[in-house]
């Protein structure tokens, strides 16, 4: 390999690397942020009334002193610690986790857990008002915080990063 053609791969690895950490924290701040905005406008403008959209979808207020579907009632605290605690324990493993291979989800995850741990240690509950109300199932009310958590599994879940390879194939049995 030449050293020009080395030298364009490693910057072009570096313009990824920084592509990548703008989208992740791009995501990350973005969600916090909407996360926030809308509880505010929740708990303001939701406080003595439902707002239907349609037959099944409405803002609803809902405080939530536990997680996910209302498990561990009353451990707010706890559970904001350990989102904390959660939080600087991915940052800490990043580069082994692979963050900025996949910044899109784990901003989506990250923003997930602040949003909610700064309702938790801040306020003392969670506040939800997303209400989905299909007829053979009322799913538990969320916000969005929940909802980016939500897409960040997915994600991580269902895709991999653009290219990697499985570590089972090499390239001889990709062709055959």
């Amino acid at each position: 390999m030449l050293y020009s053609e080395m030298k364009r791969k490693i910057s072009s690895a570096k313009t990824m690397k920084r592509r990548n950490k703008f989208l992740l924290w791009g995501f990350f701040s973005d969600v916090v942020l909407l996360d926030q905005a809308s509880k505010y406008f929740a708990e303001v403008y939701l406080k003595h009334r439902d707002f239907p959209l349609n037959s099944w979808f409405s803002l609803t207020l809902s405080h939530n002193t536990g997680c996910a579907w209302s498990l561990f009632q009353g451990r707010t605290m706890i559970l904001g610690f350990l989102g904390i605690a959660v939080l600087l324990l991915i940052y800490y493993l990043r580069n082994i986790l692979g963050i900025y291979e996949r910044p899109i989800a784990f901003g989506l995850l990250l923003g997930g857990i602040l949003g909610n741990a700064i309702d938790r240690l801040c306020r003392g509950l969670v506040v939800d008002f997303f209400n989905v109300n299909l007829s053979i199932y009322n799913w538990p009310i969320f916000n969005v915080a929940d909802a980016a958590l939500c897409m960040a599994v997915f994600i991580l879940v269902f895709f991999r990063p653009m290219g990697r390879k499985s570590k089972n194939l090499n390239d001889k049995e990709l062709d055959e």
